[in-house]
């Protein structure tokens, strides 16, 4: 009986010390903003916060959002299967994709660009954002 007891008891105790091993969730920021190409704003383009991997955050978590007519965008995280509005507070690289040319078929001539392929480059992205708590607007012009 007393090994079945002590038994339990290491069970019990490895398995709160496993709970509590998840690291927690960093605090997030609301992050809005409108991008414009040469002055005018763009439908479907694709943003992505990446956290600077030079802070030396162990979990890092993008950021992501699409434009709309107006060019408008707003962040969202995703993490363990729950999403959520925000961004992780922090500096960021922000990356610009055109997702125009993730479907161009083998032979089609690829559309005109409407701005340079280095915003769309985690090493060359020129782009730098600090997001700090609370609502925040960081306006892109390309």
């Amino acid at each position: 009986m007393p090994f079945r007891s002590v038994y339990m008891t290491s069970c019990l105790l490895l398995l709160a010390g496993l709970c509590g091993c998840a690291e927690p969730l960093p605090e997030f920021g609301k992050v809005t903003g409108i991008v414009t190409v040469k002055g005018a704003p763009k439908k479907g383009l694709a943003i992505t916060f990446l956290p600077e991997p030079t802070e030396g955050k162990e979990l890092a978590i993008n950021a992501a959002g699409e434009t709309d007519e107006q060019g408008k965008y707003e962040l969202r995280y995703s993490i363990d299967g729950q999403q959520d509005i925000g961004a992780p507070v922090g500096k960021h690289r922000v990356l610009v994709y055109d997702p125009r040319f993730a479907t161009i078929a083998q032979g089609e001539a690829a559309p005109p660009r409407w701005f340079s392929l280095d915003y769309s480059n985690p090493i060359k992205t020129p782009l730098r954002f600090e997001v700090k708590p609370g609502d925040q607007t960081f306006n892109i012009e390309l």
